[in-house]
């Protein structure tokens, strides 16, 4: 191993680029040379992005993604330095925020927020590089991942949890990614925050669920996936609704099945005394009701 590179890494051996130290040492030496002038910046956008309109053969992919993570643990040991001396967002290399403004965000919160809303990689990989948090907040709460989530973009949200995004982060009323990626019914990203431990059972400040959340909106496959991670299909929100009352409420036959083929409480009540059977019979929904009653 490279000595001055492990001093750069702060001896962080899970950052050492062995694939690109066997086949292209002139890149690795020449990103140690840079590592602490202000040209690493251009140097790592020139390595991870194509700016030859497709005519570069690229990097192997486990090259590729080697050098991104030296650029993520660059951005990061950056960040910190920035956090103690003032703020990221006015310290940037001014090259890396002229390349993301040459793409149309504002080198800013809202348009770090906005690149992740459009499923702009290139984009937000700029962003990641600048050094800038990773999990900084909206007026609402949320986080690049929250936004990325809401909005169904599974590479994005990889993208941000393989940088250290926070999968259990909560907005201002104590959602956080798992219940927009359930409430949305997007099932690629709720499938990606399970195979990256994001906690199944997480409550809002109301005591809503993903799966609760799931079981309103009639995601069945969503509510599947969760309950085979481990969620808690009794667990109730504050005022007592489960997700049997809102799958019973709404008419999702398939998800009143789900439920209660894993067991769920039948006649659960809401604080007022109202049970999923109320709530079938007050909207007419037949099969429901047979299946409550059977």
């Amino acid at each position: 191993m490279n000595e001055k590179l492990m001093q750069l890494l702060s001896g962080q051996e899970k950052f050492y680029p062995k694939n690109l130290e066997e086949k292209y040492l002139r890149v690795l030496n020449r990103i140690i040379e840079l590592w602490d002038k202000k040209e690493i910046d251009d140097y790592f956008n020139d390595l991870l992005m194509d700016t030859r309109g497709g005519t570069r053969q690229g990097f192997p992919p486990e090259v590729a993604s080697e050098i991104f993570a030296l650029s993520i643990a660059h951005a990061k040991m950056r960040e910190q330095k920035l956090l103690a001396a003032g703020n990221p967002w006015d310290d940037a290399n001014l090259s890396t925020r002229t390349a993301i403004e040459q793409q149309g965000y504002a080198f800013s919160p809202k348009g770090f927020a906005r690149s992740v809303e459009k499923g702009d990689r290139d984009a937000v990989l700029l962003f990641l590089i600048s050094g800038v948090d990773i999990d900084t907040k909206d007026e609402r709460g949320w986080t690049p991942l929250m936004i990325s989530t809401f909005n169904g973009r599974e590479e994005i949200a990889h993208l941000l949890i393989e940088n250290g995004a926070n999968v259990d982060a909560k907005d201002s009323a104590g959602y956080g990614p798992m219940h927009w990626a359930a409430f949305n019914g997007f099932e690629s990203v709720v499938r990606l925050l399970i195979d990256k431990r994001a906690t199944v059972n997480a409550a809002s400040n109301h005591g809503w669920s993903p799966l609760l959340q799931a079981a309103t909106r009639g995601h069945q496959k969503i509510a599947e996936q969760l309950i085979k991670a481990g969620a808690d299909f009794n667990l109730a929100s504050h005022d007592g609704w489960t997700p049997l009352h809102k799958a019973a409420a709404n008419g999702h036959t398939g998800i009143v099945k789900l439920l209660l083929s894993h067991g769920a409480l039948r006649h659960p009540e809401y604080q007022d005394g109202t049970t999923p059977m109320n709530l079938a019979r007050k909207n007419k929904h037949a099969d429901i009701i047979a299946l409550l009653a059977s």
